[in-house]
C-alpha cells in the first residue's frame, strides 16, 4: 500500500472513534469476541501508526520525543489559532 492508503486507514481508525464517541460507546465492549468502542478505535489508529513507522524503517519514539521537545519551546495557540 502507497503512504497515502496508509494514511486513509488511520483516518478511518479516528472516524470510527468518533462514531463510537458519538454514539456513547467510550468504554470498550466485546461484540462477537471483537473489541469495538472509542478507546479500542484509537488503539487500533496507533496500532496502524506504528506499522507505518515499522514499514519505512522509522523510529515512531525519536520522532515523538523530537515533537515533544519542539511544542515545549511554542506559545500557547501559536500562529494565532484559536482552538
Amino acid at each position: 500500500r502507497n503512504v497515502f492508503e496508509l494514511v486513509a486507514l488511520v483516518h478511518s481508525e479516528l472516524s470510527e472513534a468518533v462514531e463510537a464517541a458519538r454514539i456513547g460507546e467510550m468504554d470498550t465492549i466485546e461484540v462477537n469476541d471483537k473489541p469495538e468502542g472509542f478507546y479500542s478505535e484509537l488503539a487500533d489508529a496507533v496500532i496502524r501508526i506504528c506499522d507505518i513507522f515499522e514499514a519505512h524503517g522509522k523510529d515512531l519514539h525519536s520522532e515523538m520525543r523530537r515533537k515533544m521537545t519542539y511544542n515545549q519551546t511554542r506559545s500557547h495557540r501559536h500562529g494565532g489559532k484559536l482552538a
